[in-house]
């Protein structure tokens, strides 16, 4: 694994680690993680509802491939998790690609198609925590106005994405104009686009009625929400002195933080983000610290693990799933 690309996240995830631990007191940090020894319950009941959280995310992946593909909830959750496991070892959020690959392999759909759909999970997953965090920093005294003003922004963002996401799923005009702005291309290139929107618009296919709508958007609240439930339970652990409320915008801040490709697992970013809104709510920058890091081993080890068990019971190996990721997967279909 000598990309480039692997190399560029090792280098950004440890840029950021050194810039956390910069800011805070080693001996402390150490202190406060080996007192968690004794709340490690907390640690296993996060587990499982992390795991929890990522059944119902298996299920709304399933309703947004209804008309693309005819797969079971099991079997979209475990194409699921192994691509969530690829993007805890892998850079550039390259499981997206993995999962693609491999429900092209099983069912013959397009991988930009499948794409599409991951796509729409994503602005689902960023309005939703958008949300979180905006409504949280609002309503909390004592917050920094640029945090306000920096959650505000990224609620509206998000918004708009949802908007024309919803355009393009239900109104066929939207999708003519999409197409009829593609003339403003170069001409070399223009097939290759109109392929990669038309395949995309297949992705969407899917995100028509009512009931559809409201499955994916209620089910993206409840996953977020079970994951905001995860860091109580390790904040628990750790007897951080907030209030249980305000893990909605920790959840939030950590998560958007990691939603750009950038680092494997986001290690990192992710950190960084949770332990610095944990300082802007009264925690010490060691105990955030200390926090941050058992957090994020807490929510990937159950993932991995299980993303490894379920790639060795269907006989898959991790080479072939990390040529899947090297290239852009199906620009050719």
């Amino acid at each position: 694994m000598r990309s480039p690309k692997v190399w560029a996240g090792i280098i950004a995830s440890a840029l950021f680690i050194g810039l956390l631990l910069r800011q805070v007191d080693l001996g402390e940090m150490r202190a406060h993680i080996s007192e968690v020894r004794t709340g490690w319950p907390w640690l296993v009941a996060a587990m499982g509802i992390v795991m929890l959280a990522i059944g119902v995310r298996g299920w709304r992946w399933r309703v947004i491939l209804d008309r693309s593909a005819r797969i079971s909830t099991r079997e979209a959750l475990s194409l699921l998790i192994i691509g969530y496991a690829a993007n805890n070892v892998l850079p550039m959020r390259a499981g997206e690609f993995v999962r693609a690959q491999l429900l092209y392999q099983r069912t013959g759909v397009s991988r930009l198609a499948t794409l599409g759909t991951i796509i729409v999970e994503r602005i689902f997953d960023v309005l939703v925590l958008a949300l979180f965090l905006a409504g949280t920093v609002t309503f909390a005294g004592g917050i920094d106005e640029r945090v306000r003003v920096f959650a505000l922004l990224i609620t509206t963002g998000a918004a708009g994405a949802a908007v024309v996401v919803a355009l393009l799923a239900v109104w066929p005009r939207a999708a003519e104009l999409c197409v009829a702005m593609l003339r403003v291309v170069p001409a070399d290139v223009r097939p290759r686009m109109q392929v990669l929107l038309g395949n995309f618009l297949v992705g969407l296919g899917s995100l028509h009625g009512e009931r559809v709508w409201l499955a994916v958007a209620g089910s993206s609240v409840l996953t977020w929400a079970l994951e905001a439930a995860a860091f109580w339970l390790v904040g628990q652990a750790f007897a951080l002195p907030i209030t249980p409320v305000l893990y909605l915008a920790v959840c939030a801040a950590a998560t958007l933080a990691v939603a750009a490709p950038s680092t494997a697992g986001g290690v990192g970013p992710f950190e960084v983000s949770a332990s610095a809104l944990l300082v802007v709510f009264g925690v010490p920058a060691s105990h955030a610290a200390a926090y941050a890091l058992v957090l994020h081993v807490t929510l990937i080890v159950p993932v991995v693990v299980t993303g490894v068990v379920l790639l060795w019971r269907q006989h898959l190996r991790f080479g072939p799933m990390w040529r899947a990721a090297q290239v852009p997967a199906g620009v050719s279909e």
